[in-house]
């Protein structure tokens, strides 16, 4: 069982245009993959292990806070940012890293993110892997979110999170049980030292992530301007993103790969992400090698 904890502490705070963000970046290798975080979810949430794994196989691994998250910027939901905005805070970042071309791992929001970086930079990403993403969370031609899964969730957060820090660790515990699928079982030890972790570094309950999700333009109709080799990752049990949002993006994107994890939900806990590494790797040295680069 990993150490939530191990990883809170590394890394640093680096001034990036109008925001500070926290960054880590670990191993040496000529090749580097970004992990890209979903909404209001810090970069320690990649497992140490995950991270390991990348870099034994001979990968720079950058993971960093969003704005709005952790130990970067808090700017709060009236701040009206979008995911243009959360690109271009990547980019700002891969300029002062001095980083030409990198590898994309982006989970959710973060998967939409490498989206619109790949779209608008295009000359910057290498590869995409998009784990339990969409390219339009309000577009009419994909389905909502589960029926059940919705009035569970507003049930909960019209209760409002808990004072006391011991609580509102479980009651984020159980929100994310609400998210995870039973594909793999929950870990609940687990997830209450991730977000005892969390709140150790400042969280706070309001953030701009939802709007700059839900206010972005659709990326649907311009899936087909993604050149890069594409990795698909979706559960056919994610409440938030049906297995249709992710078929979406395979389909649109010329060439991508879709796999589709039986029973998943919305999370990527420890155990898949162990089982999809080998496909991962394999994924990323095939577009390392790739001639067709923007």
């Amino acid at each position: 069982m990993m150490d939530a904890a191990r990883d809170v502490n590394r890394g640093e705070k680096l001034r990036i245009g109008e925001v500070d963000l926290w960054v880590d970046v670990v191993g040496g290798g000529h090749n580097t993959v970004v992990l890209l975080a979903g909404a209001d979810t810090p970069g320690f949430h990649w497992s140490p292990g995950f991270v390991d794994v990348l870099v034994g196989a001979g990968f720079r691994v950058v993971r960093f806070d969003h704005r709005d998250c952790g130990r970067s910027s808090w700017l709060g939901s009236e701040a009206g940012y979008l995911l243009a905005d959360l690109a271009a805070d990547l980019i700002g970042l891969l300029d002062l890293l001095a980083l030409d071309a990198v590898h994309l791992v982006g989970r959710s929001m973060g998967g939409m993110v490498a989206q619109v970086a790949a779209l608008d930079h295009p000359e910057r990403v290498r590869s995409l892997t998009l784990l339990g993403s969409t390219a339009g969370a309000g577009d009419e031609r994909l389905p909502g979110p589960d029926d059940e899964f919705v009035e569970a969730m507003m049930h909960r957060l019209y209760a409002g999170p808990p004072p006391d820090r011991r609580a509102l660790v479980g009651w984020l515990a159980e929100l994310a049980e609400l998210l995870a699928g039973d594909a793999y079982p929950f870990d609940t030890d687990e997830a209450r030292r991730l977000f005892a972790a969390e709140l150790a570094t400042g969280w706070q309950p309001e953030s701009g992530h939802g709007v700059a999700v839900h206010g972005s333009p659709s990326r649907l109709d311009r899936l087909s301007e993604i050149v890069q080799p594409t990795l698909v990752v979706h559960g056919t049990a994610d409440p938030v993103f049906p297995i249709e949002h992710g078929r979406a993006l395979a389909t649109g994107i010329d060439g991508a790969v879709l796999l589709e994890v039986d029973h998943l939900g919305h999370e990527a806990p420890a155990p898949m992400l162990d089982e999809l590494v080998p496909v991962l790797i394999e994924h990323l040295r095939n577009a390392t090698a790739w001639p067709g680069r923007p």
